[in-house]
C-alpha cells in the first residue's frame, strides 16, 4: 500500500456555520496529517483557518478552497502569511479556485471572466508575496500597483512581515485547461471529485503542465489532495441516495470525472436532461431541480456502482474494505468528508469511521 497522507474537512453546507473541533482533535490524535478549511455560498475559509490555528498542534491547515473572484491577492497574502506565523511554519497550505459564476457574479459583485487568466494571475502575486517581494505584476485580471486612470505613481508595495517557510499553493480545477495551469503553476491539484480508476486519464493533462513549467517538473514533486465524501448507514441503498441526487445536480461539473470513470454515456445522458448545467442554478435559486417525473428519471439513470465506486456508503465495516482502493490510486492525499452534500442542518457525524480510515491508511496516534 502506498503512503497516502489523510485529512478532514469542516463542513460548508449548513446554514449555521460551526468548526467540529471534537471530530478535528481525535482525527489529530488517531494521526490525520492536515484538515481543511472550505468556503461557498456563505461559508467562508479563512476565520476558521484562523481558529483552528489555535487549537490543533500538529496537522497542516489547507483551505479548499480560497476563491480567486472575491479577494485581492495581496490581501490574501497577507491572511496566509499571518496563518503561516500563528502556526510556527510549514503548516500552511494555500488551497485556490474559481469558484462558479454565480458565486463571482451573483455575489462578489465581478465579472465571471477568464478564470485561467485570473488564476495565472493570481499565483504570480501570491508567489511574489509569499517570496517577501512587492507585488509588481499587471495583469490581464489583476494587477498591482494600481497604473490605471488618475493613479497616484504609487510604487509597488509588500507585505511587512517576515518570510518564515514557504506556503505551497494548491489549484482546485474541474476542466482540462485549468487542471493543466494547475500542474504548471502549482504545487498541486484538488480535482471536483475522484475514483481509484481516474489517474490514468488525467495524467496526460497534469504531463501537459509539468512540460510548460519545465526545470524537470513530474509527478514526484506534486501534490493530488481528493475527496472522498461517505454516509455511514446500514442501509447501503439509502446511503447511495444523496450522492445520486448530487451527480444529477451537478452533471456539468461532473462531466469530465464521469468521462474520466468510463461512464460518458452517463454524463451525455445527465447533460441532456439537466440542460447542461440548469439543475445547478434551479437549486441554489431555491427551486426543485426538475420536476418530479425527469428527477426520478435522472436519479435512476445513475448506477448503483458508479456510487461505490466513487463514494463510501454503508456500514463502516463496509468501508473498512472499499477504501483499500483509494490508498493505493497513486493519489497523495484524502480528505475524508462525511454527509449527504445537500443537508443543510447539523449532522451526527460516525467518529469510528474516521477512526477506521486512520487505521488502515496505517497512521500513528498521537499522544499530545
Amino acid at each position: 500500500m502506498a503512503v497516502v497522507e489523510i485529512a478532514s474537512e469542516i463542513r460548508w453546507q449548513g446554514h449555521r456555520f460551526e468548526v467540529p473541533l471534537e471530530r478535528i482533535l481525535l482525527t489529530e490524535k488517531w494521526g490525520y496529517d492536515a484538515v481543511f478549511t472550505p468556503e461557498g455560498f456563505g461559508a467562508e475559509c479563512l476565520i476558521p483557518a484562523g481558529y483552528l490555528a489555535g487549537h490543533v498542534r500538529h496537522m497542516t491547515i489547507g483551505t479548499r478552497i480560497l476563491q480567486v473572484s472575491g479577494r485581492p491577492p495581496s490581501i490574501a497574502n497577507a491572511s496566509f502569511q499571518a496563518l503561516n506565523h500563528l502556526t510556527g511554519g510549514n503548516r500552511i497550505i494555500a488551497g485556490l479556485g474559481s469558484g462558479t459564476p454565480m458565486q463571482a457574479e451573483g455575489f462578489e459583485g465581478q465579472p465571471w471572466g477568464n478564470p485561467v487568466k485570473r488564476m495565472r494571475d493570481y499565483v504570480a502575486m501570491l508567489r511574489q508575496g509569499f517570496a517577501g517581494e512587492p507585488f509588481d505584476h499587471q495583469g490581464e485580471v489583476w494587477s498591482a500597483p494600481y497604473r490605471g486612470p488618475g493613479n497616484k505613481a504609487i510604487p509597488p508595495q509588500k507585505n511587512a512581515l517576515d518570510i518564515i517557510s514557504p506556503i505551497p499553493i494548491m489549484i482546485a480545477a474541474a476542466h482540462p485547461q485549468m487542471i493543466s495551469l494547475a500542474a504548471e503553476i502549482s504545487e498541486g491539484w484538488f480535482p471536483p471529485s475522484w475514483a481509484p480508476s481516474c489517474l490514468p486519464y488525467y495524467r496526460p493533462m497534469l504531463e501537459k503542465g509539468f512540460a510548460k513549467a519545465g526545470n524537470g517538473k513530474s509527478m514526484k514533486d506534486f501534490k493530488i489532495w481528493v475527496q472522498l465524501d461517505s454516509i455511514v448507514d446500514d442501509d447501503v441503498r439509502k446511503a447511495m441516495r444523496p450522492f445520486k441526487e448530487y451527480t444529477v445536480s451537478w452533471a456539468y461539473l461532473q462531466k469530465e470525472i464521469m468521462e474520466a470513470r468510463g461512464y460518458g454515456w452517463l454524463a451525455e445522458k445527465l447533460m441532456d436532461m439537466t440542460e447542461a448545467g440548469k439543475t445547478e442554478q434551479k437549486m441554489h435559486a431555491g427551486e426543485n431541480a426538475l420536476d418530479d417525473k425527469h428527477w426520478e428519471e435522472a436519479i435512476n439513470a445513475v448506477p448503483d456502482e458508479y456510487i461505490d465506486e466513487g463514494w463510501l456508503v454503508g456500514p463502516v465495516e463496509r468501508m473498512r474494505e472499499k477504501i483499500k482502493p483509494w490508498l493505493d490510486c497513486g493519489v497523495t492525499g484524502l480528505i475524508i468528508r462525511q454527509g449527504a452534500p445537500f443537508d443543510f442542518e447539523r449532522i451526527d457525524e460516525n467518529l469510528e469511521m474516521y477512526r477506521m480510515i486512520a487505521e488502515e491508511a496505517g497512521k500513528e496516534p498521537r499522544n499530545s
